[in-house]
């Protein structure tokens, strides 16, 4: 069986694989307390969404899904901004660990979410139950497991949960950029330490840098090696073990995957004979040097891919899931 690439890759993995380090901002003073959402318990299987998960968002009167594509712009109308978030926008996505990029109060008695009608700056207030609320973390911070509470983008307290917060943020599959020693539950106000000061017994606030894989490949179990988001590279003794397919393997990471308990379905999969995670098209794109080892691509034949046999030879394997 020759090298070839057996299917393209989703739209989502390609732009997940690529996207730069985010900048990170100064947490607030305010402690955030940790949401106790449905995508935490890592047990239901979700229907389709945005990448945003606004479905998981409190107080949602319209989530805006006419405006927005699988990545589009994060909006949602809020019923009760007012009373429950001071009429203001920034601490009402402050309140699930996200960032306020814009808010817009709408028109008088309208409905839905084409009617933005005053712009809201997000340092403002309004006295107005209803408002269109832009919000946006990047570093999904929200999904991170472990910590006791979230600071902002990037930022999270963690509390005795992890022995550093170089280890905090490698379970996350990240890297640590910096660490503040912590007082109670307060984000902000602490010393500096070291991303590999031990938290035994004490709290800090640990921030993260990279790009956090929602499907959790950093983690996955029997790999050879992390490929990129959603792919890693799995010997062809292991996909023998798994009826020698990469649907297979993907169907098997359920219940494998700490904190990812999630039902997971083959989306791609390239045979990777000698050239290892450069089979994956999105390492293949950002190599710097191609030595002409590269697969020669070959025409997409759709799921197929993911269900034909790999005759013992290594593969390439893209695992997803409904929300990522």
């Amino acid at each position: 069986m020759s090298d070839s690439v057996w299917r393209a890759p989703p739209p989502f993995a390609a732009v997940m694989a690529v996207v730069a380090v985010v900048a990170l901002v100064t947490p607030k003073a305010e402690a955030l307390e940790m949401p106790a959402h449905e995508l935490f318990q890592n047990n239901t299987f979700l229907g389709y969404t945005d990448r945003c998960m606004k479905h998981l968002w409190p107080h949602v009167k319209d989530a805006c899904s006419k405006m927005s594509s699988y990545h589009g712009t994060c909006k949602a109308r809020i019923g009760v901004l007012a009373s429950k978030y001071g009429g203001s926008c920034d601490s009402y996505c402050s309140s699930f660990g996200f960032q306020c990029v814009a808010g817009y109060t709408p028109t008088p008695h309208s409905r839905g979410c084409d009617s933005e009608d005053t712009y809201l700056p997000c340092s403002e207030s309004a006295d107005t139950e209803d408002a269109i609320c832009h919000c946006s973390d990047s570093m999904d911070t929200f999904l991170w497991k472990g910590a006791a509470h979230l600071c902002g983008s990037g930022l999270a307290l963690v509390r005795g949960g992890a022995a550093t917060c170089e280890d905090f943020c490698g379970a996350q599959g990240l890297s640590c950029s910096s660490a503040t020693q912590a007082h109670e539950v307060e984000c902000s106000g602490g010393s500096p330490i070291g991303c590999r000061s031990s938290l035994v017994g004490s709290s800090a606030v640990c921030q993260c840098s990279g790009v956090y894989d929602r499907s959790g490949a950093f983690a996955w179990p029997d790999k050879k090696e992390h490929c990129g988001a959603t792919a890693v590279l799995v010997s062809g003794d292991v996909l023998q073990k798994r009826g020698g397919t990469c649907s297979g393997y993907c169907n098997s990471l359920r219940s494998r995957v700490p904190g990812f308990d999630l039902y997971f379905t083959c989306y791609g999969a390239w045979l990777a004979s000698n050239v290892g995670c450069n089979a994956y098209p999105e390492v293949a794109q950002i190599a710097s040097s191609f030595n002409g080892t590269l697969p020669i691509a070959a025409e997409a034949v759709g799921y197929e891919a993911c269900m034909q046999d790999t005759a013992g030879q290594d593969a390439v394997c893209s695992c997803s899931f409904a929300d990522l």
